[in-house]
């Protein structure tokens, strides 16, 4: 997780928003790399979702425990994912529906 989210940060359509120089990306993966708990994953692990490299996200908050999903991809809003998702209590949320909840 932390190398796509190291990947998605170098995206030139984020970059232009959030304007983080490499070092920043860098201090910040590894702040994360520090800090986080690290899940280890199954090799074998499948779950139903269209694109493979999802099953990185969805293996790290099955065994994480997670209570959310905070993602833009569709992919997590649309069966079979959210079905899935859904029968082992993690919600999907985008970041403006992640803010309100945690804020009630």
């Amino acid at each position: 997780m932390l190398h796509e989210l190291a990947r998605v940060l170098r995206y030139p359509r984020v970059m232009a928003i959030h304007r983080l120089p490499e070092t920043k990306i860098y201090d910040f993966v590894e702040f994360l790399r520090e800090t986080a708990e690290i899940i280890p994953l199954n090799p074998v692990f499948t779950a139903p979702i269209r694109d493979v490299n999802d099953l990185i996200v969805l293996q790290t908050a099955i065994i994480g425990e997670a209570d959310v999903v905070c993602t833009t991809d569709q992919d997590f809003f649309q069966p079979p994912a959210s079905l899935f998702l859904h029968k082992l209590g993690i919600a999907v949320m985008n970041d403006i529906a992640l803010i309100q909840h945690l804020r009630f």
